[in-house]
């Protein structure tokens, strides 16, 4: 079909007017290729757009009918029959007029008019890490609990902007034209293109950002204006601390074991009781209750793959001597919806 054909159809399909053989021919349409689909869905947000604009003053409705009247020879000799013809097309020459005037705003409009941007949310279940990939081509790991909002499109940004609440690794499309920032909490991670971890979870003091390859800015955006805190090179540790307000710089010569999460796996290397409890309590979704002060000076190496909880403490604890219960015993959750808590003590 013509491109002034779809239109018209699409128009119809919009308002809710089109037949059951009308809307068989834009399905088949759709189906023809991806550049179709990418178009419907174009036409269906500018339809969208559309409907928030404001008109007044813009159209002749009148004028509009009498023209399109005029292009009917046939409305003189039988007027009855052919009133609905005349309304439905007036009807797709109005819409036309409307989807000229939505293509020219967005195409036309100021640089300094803002950009409406469709956000999405992706979580990741507790227990669990889901991967995703953004509309430019980056890829995405969540970890256990994990949060990432990012726009449907990056096209007019003058950045590529997402928002993480949890942990995640960014393997960044490259893009010099175009910064990629990861938004998390008083941080902002910035990026042309490079991989990299992020920890941010909710509640936690510290945000950690491990980089495997590339180069990264990170940005203190406590402020209204962000401000360069550091350049991170590969196997670089930054750590900042909210409540001190500081950023801590380490060389780490396992970087892995910042991103052995991606695959399923808990992974500690001579980290401190506090780093232990803290990341089984983001992965399990769980309240871990450190009963005796002597034990935050206990230190662990390990390895679990897909281990259970019980099993991860169960051998922690024999390397370590302590011993640990669990407070409600019916699972994760309990029977009020809080957390399930564990104690550990000596």
């Amino acid at each position: 079909m013509e491109t002034n054909q779809i239109e018209a159809l699409l128009l119809k399909s919009f308002v809710g007017n089109a037949t059951e053989d009308e809307k068989k021919l834009i399905a088949d349409w759709i189906s023809e290729s991806e550049d179709n689909l990418l178009d419907w869905q174009r036409y269906r947000q500018m339809w969208e757009d559309s409907r928030e604009l404001k008109y007044s003053g813009l159209l002749d409705v009148e004028s509009a009918l009498i023209n399109t009247k005029k292009k009917i020879p046939q409305f003189g000799r039988s007027k009855k029959h052919y009133l609905r013809f005349i309304l439905q097309a007036a009807a797709v020459l109005l819409l036309s007029i409307l989807f000229s005037v939505t293509i020219n705003y967005f195409l036309d409009r100021k640089e300094d008019t803002p950009h409406k941007l469709v956000y999405q949310e992706v979580k990741a279940a507790y227990g669990t890490q889901t991967k995703l990939s953004l509309e430019d081509g980056t890829r995405v790991w969540l970890n256990s609990g994990s949060t990432l909002k990012f726009p449907n499109s990056f096209n007019g940004s003058k950045n590529r902007d997402v928002e993480l609440e949890g942990e995640g690794y960014f393997e960044v499309s490259k893009n010099a034209s175009q910064p990629f920032i990861v938004h998390a909490h008083d941080l902002g991670i910035k990026v042309l293109g490079t991989s990299f971890n992020v920890n941010a979870y909710k509640g936690d003091s510290h945000v950690k950002v491990a980089l495997v390859e590339g180069k990264v800015s990170v940005l203190n955006e406590k402020e209204d204006r962000a401000k360069e805190l550091l350049q991170l090179h590969p196997s670089e540790i930054a750590d900042y601390s909210s409540e001190e307000d500081k950023i801590y710089l380490s060389k780490e010569k396992h970087i892995d074991r910042y991103t052995a999460w991606k695959e399923g796996k808990v992974v500690f290397f001579d980290d401190p009781m506090s780093v232990m409890v803290n990341r089984l309590e983001n992965w399990y979704n769980v309240d871990i209750e450190i009963a005796d002060k002597s034990l935050r000076d206990y230190h662990f190496t390990a390895t679990f793959d897909n281990e259970s909880l019980d099993q991860i403490l169960k051998y922690l604890s024999i390397s370590t001597s302590f011993n640990y219960r669990f407070v409600d015993p019916s699972g994760l959750g309990g029977p009020d919806g809080g957390k399930q808590k564990i104690i550990l003590y000596r």
